[in-house]
């Protein structure tokens, strides 16, 4: 398989993941805290979580793979993720299965709640790597403040009309300031010239704005005029532009690089010859 098609597969499966264990988790918090109970959005997330697993297995290459990788629970982050992704998944199932046959469980809901905000958490833990520059800091709670955000902002035209969950304010505020500074560290590598960049490194600065504005800021206006699915459609288009971003713009911090750095530094400390 090939580097772009790993990449691509990558951006789907976590686009799909994050947008479904997102969506049961505001689903459970709405229901539990609100009273607003909607199976239909329990089982919708448990649909994009079923079909983010289906593309990741897809990449791992053989089914037996997604076995391997949960045998490290314990010890590695991925298989922290291999594991919590399948009782994410039963989690949701449960859940709205209940709900849908009118007995809903306020155990199951809470469970599933509980369990898919865990399973947000280790999708960005899996990528806390040594040496990735633009993986650090905030960049691993991104996933679980984007997935509730957009869960929010997709369960809240089904709210009482006229009003805004704070709730929901909160998250997408959280989910804004977090990402505001994973957008400033990026933009704050300095990248020598004798090190070929990334293509999308250069133009770092309108992907991470266009993310920031379909995630948080389009759909906050939006559920400030009129709660409408239309602000869903933009931040499920904010998130897919967020997992194309994080992988796009990976930065290894490689010896070429430091060397590269330390010559830079070098020659903008020495003083311009005279004639």
């Amino acid at each position: 398989m090939s580097g772009h098609a790993d990449h691509r597969s990558l951006v789907v499966f976590t686009s799909l993941a994050i947008a479904g264990a997102g969506l049961v988790s505001a689903s459970a918090y709405f229901e539990l805290m609100h009273g607003l109970a909607c199976p239909e959005a329990t089982a919708a997330g448990a649909v994009l979580l079923a079909a983010g697993l289906a593309v990741s297995l897809s990449h791992l290459g053989r089914k037996g793979r997604a076995g391997l990788a949960a045998r490290g629970a314990g010890r590695s982050a991925l298989s922290h993720e291999a594991l919590l992704a399948g009782l994410a998944l039963g989690a949701a199932v449960v859940a709205a299965g209940l709900g849908l046959r009118g007995a809903p469980s306020p155990i199951a809901t809470a469970a599933a709640g509980v369990v898919n905000t865990a399973f947000l958490v280790s999708i960005g833990l899996v990528y806390r790597v040594r040496g990735q520059r633009t993986w650090r800091g905030c960049s691993a709670a991104t996933p679980l403040t984007g997935g509730l955000a957009f869960g929010a902002i997709a369960l809240q035209p089904l709210a009482v009309p006229g009003g805004v969950f704070t709730a929901t304010l909160l998250i997408i505020a959280i989910d804004a300031l977090l990402f505001s500074r994973r957008w400033r560290a990026v933009a704050g590598i300095a990248w020598p010239e004798a090190v070929p960049a990334n293509p999308w490194m250069i133009r770092r600065t309108q992907l991470l704005a266009a993310r920031f504005f379909l995630l948080d800021v389009m759909p906050l206006i939006l559920l400030a005029v009129s709660p409408t699915f239309l602000a869903a459609l933009v931040a499920a288009a904010g998130l897919v532009v967020d997992r194309f971003g994080f992988y796009a713009l990976a930065a290894q911090h490689t010896t070429e690089y430091e060397v590269a750095a330390v010559e830079m530094q070098i020659a903008a400390l020495d003083p311009p010859a005279q004639d």
